[in-house]
């Protein structure tokens, strides 16, 4: 720090507090790091900044970088042969409101990105800003080139003035890199304005020149995912199956998507392997069971056209070909979204089941929480109902299993509550204070009083031996409910 000039430690003060600081705060930030041996240390910090064009007096006292500032210039104007010629920029209506309105000219001053003041004459009467022509020529702007015009002070008459060029800042595939190592280094999702702020190293308070730029890479970039609205993080980050669904919603090629399938239908149980028809391949989904094995031939297709909804398939006779030949009892064509209208003649006639690619991406999702049976799969696949209404109804069929479940650790939970007050509960009284704290248990249905008499019979047996049901019908909890869900743990570890 001690060969670094007085103006070079408060630029990286000001760095390091991304936001303008009052040189008195910047002084005291600097002595803490070098000793200034002069009379008046406030002065000549003052002094330093003032004379430096790489800072910007934001209001009086406050000193802020150029570099923070031009990123708000956000007028856009396109430069015509006249501009060029007289050094001119024509008012137009959107840039209007922006400059001072009085009737005769005004003097304004612009500052570009280096920092250099370019004096200028606002004409209200001619419609046009004049005192260019000197700067248009050192930026060699050309007919059509785009410059961004910013303001700075209303009632300094001050702006910024940067040609499209020095908007880029950095070349996109280094600036992707910038914000890869900024969330490496954070361990964490980040929010897009924190994303902003360690990028550009300034407080971001609204959108500015850049915003839709980096936004722009963090969208088109696969090392990068929103996890929620506005929290982005690194795509490494997801689980295993996470990083597969969106694999398969962001494919864009048929084979590629085919090559995701098989490992979706292998991670569900099915024994898989590639078939050919022709020049066509398919998915030969195998469930090995001991009692019955029943097959899938399934095929991946993608619209021509980006968000539009498959309207026709190609492959009707090779895809009942291949299923006579395999003896495979279903047909399944996978794809983002389908035309029904126009597809069902032909799926109705040679019964193919046309699958949507998000329910594909919600059945391995909650086969990740507690895998499927390959025979409750089967029931996906039934021509009873929609393919969609057979999902739903397998879902439901877990809910009632999962509630159950639930419903154990809240009797457990309550009878403990109660033992303190010495409140004996019975199956009546038990089932009326759970009904009446299911806005507690959130996703959590009226329960009736059998399912709650069925729990406590369960539980009061062995091996559980979790819960007792007294001579009187009251129920109680033999106990603490940590050691009644580490028994119950236990328990089912033994049995499996």
């Amino acid at each position: 720090m001690k060969h670094k000039s007085v103006a070079d430690s408060a630029y990286e003060i000001l760095i390091k507090h991304k936001k303008p600081l009052h040189y008195r705060e910047i002084t005291q930030e600097l002595t803490k790091i070098r000793p200034l041996k002069v009379k008046e240390p406030y002065y000549a910090v003052n002094a330093s900044m003032s004379g430096d064009k790489r800072f910007m007096r934001i209001k009086r006292g406050v000193w802020g970088l150029v570099k923070w500032q031009y990123k708000d210039a956000n007028i856009k104007y396109s430069l015509t042969s006249y501009c060029l010629k007289d050094g001119t920029m024509f008012l137009t209506s959107y840039m209007r409101p922006f400059f001072p309105k009085e009737e005769n000219t005004v003097e304004i001053t612009f500052i570009d990105k280096e920092g250099n003041k370019i004096e200028a004459i606002v004409n209200n009467v001619s419609k046009y800003i004049v005192g260019l022509k000197e700067w248009y020529e050192k930026k060699k702007l050309k007919v059509n080139d785009v410059v961004f015009v910013g303001l700075i002070d209303y009632d300094r008459k001050r702006y910024f003035l940067v040609t499209e060029d020095e908007t880029k800042m950095e070349p996109q595939d280094d600036l992707s890199e910038k914000i890869f190592k900024i969330l490496q280094e954070a361990g964490q999702p980040l929010t897009y304005q924190e994303i902003c702020e360690r990028v550009l190293e300034v407080e971001v308070n609204e959108e500015n020149l850049f915003s839709k730029y980096i936004d722009n890479i963090l969208r088109k970039d696969f090392r990068f995912i929103e996890e929620k609205e506005e929290m982005w993080g690194l795509f490494d980050w997801l689980s295993e199956i996470k990083k597969l669904q969106l694999r398969m919603i962001s494919s864009e090629d048929n084979e590629n998507l085919k090559k995701l399938l098989q490992k979706v239908f292998e991670f569900l149980g099915f024994e898989t392997s590639i078939v050919l028809e022709g020049q066509v391949s398919f998915i030969l989904a195998k469930a090995l069971l001991d009692y019955k094995t029943y097959n899938l031939i399934v095929d991946a297709k993608l619209s021509d056209k980006k968000d539009e909804k498959i309207q026709k398939y190609e492959h009707w006779n090779e895809l009942s070909k291949v299923k006579e030949e395999t003896k495979s009892d279903y047909s399944v064509i996978i794809s983002p979204d389908f035309d029904y209208d126009k597809l069902s003649r032909k799926t109705d006639k040679d019964k193919v089941i046309l699958f949507e690619l998000r329910w594909l991406c919600n059945l391995i999702e909650e086969h990740d929480k507690l895998p499927f049976s390959l025979s409750n799969l089967e029931s996906i696949f039934l021509v009873d109902n929609s393919t969609e209404n057979n999902i739903f109804q397998l879902f439901e069929k877990r809910k009632i299993l999962y509630n159950k479940i639930k419903l154990v650790n809240i009797i457990i939970n309550l009878l403990h509550e109660n033992s303190g007050k010495k409140l004996y509960l019975n199956v009546e009284s038990l089932t009326k204070i759970i009904n009446q704290k299911t806005d507690t248990y959130i996703g959590f249905k009226t329960v009736q009083e059998y399912e709650v008499e069925e729990i406590t019979k369960i539980f009061s047996l062995e091996p559980f031996n979790i819960i007792e049901k007294t001579e009187m019908g009251s129920i109680i909890l033999n106990f603490k409910p940590e050691l009644a869900k580490e028994r119950l743990n236990k328990i089912i570890g033994e049995m499996f």
